[in-house]
């Protein structure tokens, strides 16, 4: 069997969105208002893949473009008091298509605070369909469920805003520590399965 040779102008149609992803992950953390957290060099080549810098180039032609999945795992270092750890994975498929943005927090139990930087953590990911306002609604919902992590061992939810569809969870580590996290995807359906139209509503 022979395999079909991509033709030019495809491969570089897959590469131009491979590098459109990157730098969309590159200028994420730029754009996320967090500065109690420090982020390390930015990974030119994703997760699975160890590539020496000077073959960074020749990885960039001769692979890059074919990528079935990859992502992108960012480790902060906490620089104030409060956080003990942030972490964020982007992670794209077939196509070079947006899969999942997570985000995990591991600090004080704070739902103000928490709430505020995962929102605007979301925010500053500019996934399809956002709007500016959807940031208010997504805070309360945020909000409210790391409130209810208070007392309990933990607490799971869902909430959609437009095409996003976010999943939270937060676990209580100790009376005044959790981690929670937060996981964006994309949706075309509402949370009662109900289809969404062109503006991402039922």
């Amino acid at each position: 069997m022979r395999l079909r040779r991509p033709k030019r102008h495809d491969a570089d149609e897959l590469r131009a969105k491979f590098v459109a992803n990157r730098e969309k992950v590159r200028s994420w953390a730029a754009r996320w208002e967090c500065p109690e957290v420090e982020w390390p060099a930015f990974p030119e080549v994703p997760s699975p893949w160890a590539i020496a810098p000077r073959e960074h180039d020749r990885w960039l032609d001769r692979y890059a473009p074919f990528m079935n999945e990859y992502q992108w795992f960012l480790e902060a270092r906490p620089v104030a008091g409060g956080v003990n750890e942030l972490r964020a994975s982007w992670e794209f498929g077939a196509g070079h298509e947006f899969e999942r943005l997570t985000i995990r927090f591991r600090s004080v139990l704070d739902p103000n605070y928490l709430a505020e930087k995962l929102a605007l953590g979301i925010r500053a990911a500019a996934l399809k369909g956002w709007q500016d306002d959807d940031v208010h609604d997504l805070y309360d919902w945020l909000h409210e469920g790391v409130n209810e992590c208070v007392g309990t061992s933990m607490v799971r939810g869902k909430y959609r805003v437009g095409f996003l569809l976010c999943e939270m969870t937060c676990a209580a580590v100790s009376r005044t520590e959790v981690i929670t996290e937060a996981r964006t995807t994309l949706t075309d359906t509402a949370l009662d399965g109900a289809s969404l139209n062109a503006g991402g509503e039922t």
